[in-house]
């Protein structure tokens, strides 16, 4: 459970540094997983660095093949219950990401289309303000700031970088302005959730948000092997956390989505 003084942190900020909220050894399991499952899924071209805007090699990682990061996404309450603490809210899940991210990333926000949501992102190296760490400019999530930051005429903002281990988990607004410096090869896990809609405005943009993590077709790895949420949707286990999910975001409409099982 957060505290009241993380969540109001990431309220008025736009993003919130969380020490040792997945562990060691959770970690360290996660870890192995996200490098085994996307050295596996790139095989070909895992050592190929193409830097072009966000670059990197990306996987959906709620398949059989990743057991750990699919029970994270709500099995495991660590994550969703955070997210409905930090957004005041019940939420749905995106899929979670494996990546392994090549090089710089420029000043960026994760919505362009006016949805409620928080990403958590945990790397698994220490990650400094030399080496990559993630920065953030604060209150850039609040209404207005998007068009004065855009108005901004100098070559960078004034960013706060927040320094982690692994361990650490850092939660962000999706409209918090982000970046990354100096940082090669840094291998990360991430997960976004979105408020559940309460009109069919929000309903409709919170489905074109979700449908965005189903395009894997151009990344070049098996989606047989990796599907978007196939395998999750069986919950194995019968774990009933993540039945009430998916009852959730069936209701909602994420699974007649174009590419929910399998991605496109």
């Amino acid at each position: 459970m957060l505290d009241n003084a993380q969540i109001q942190y990431f309220r008025t900020f736009g993003f919130v540094a969380l020490p040792g909220l997945l562990g060691l050894d959770r970690a360290a399991a996660l870890r192995a997983e996200v490098d085994t499952a996307l050295r596996d899924a790139y095989a070909a071209t895992y050592h190929e660095r193409v830097v072009d805007g966000i670059s990197g090699h990306y996987l959906p990682m709620a398949s059989a093949r990743t057991p750990l990061s699919a029970s994270l996404v709500c099995d495991d309450p660590v994550f969703v219950d955070a997210a409905e603490q930090l957004l005041g809210a019940s939420v749905l899940p995106s899929v979670p990401e494996g990546v392994l991210y090549f090089a710089e990333a420029g000043w960026h926000n994760d919505d362009g289309i006016g949805v409620r949501g928080v990403k958590f992102a945990t790397y698994f190296e220490p990650l400094t303000a030399r080496n990559g760490a993630l920065r953030f400019v604060p209150c850039s999530q609040h209404p207005g700031a998007l068009s004065a930051l855009c108005a901004y005429q100098f070559d960078d903002y004034p960013g706060v970088a927040v320094e982690t281990q692994p361990g650490d988990v850092i939660a962000f607004d999706l409209h918090t302005f982000h970046a990354s410096v100096g940082g090669r090869d840094r291998l990360a896990w991430a997960i976004e959730y979105v408020a559940e809609p309460a009109s069919d405005e929000e309903h409709d943009k919170t489905l074109r948000w979700l449908a965005d993590a189903f395009e894997q077709g151009f990344r070049g790895f098996d989606r047989e092997r990796y599907p978007t949420w196939r395998d999750w949707l069986t919950n194995p286990s019968d774990h009933p956390r993540r039945a009430q999910m998916i009852e959730r975001m069936r209701a909602a409409g994420v699974f007649d989505l174009p590419g929910a099982e399998l991605g496109w």
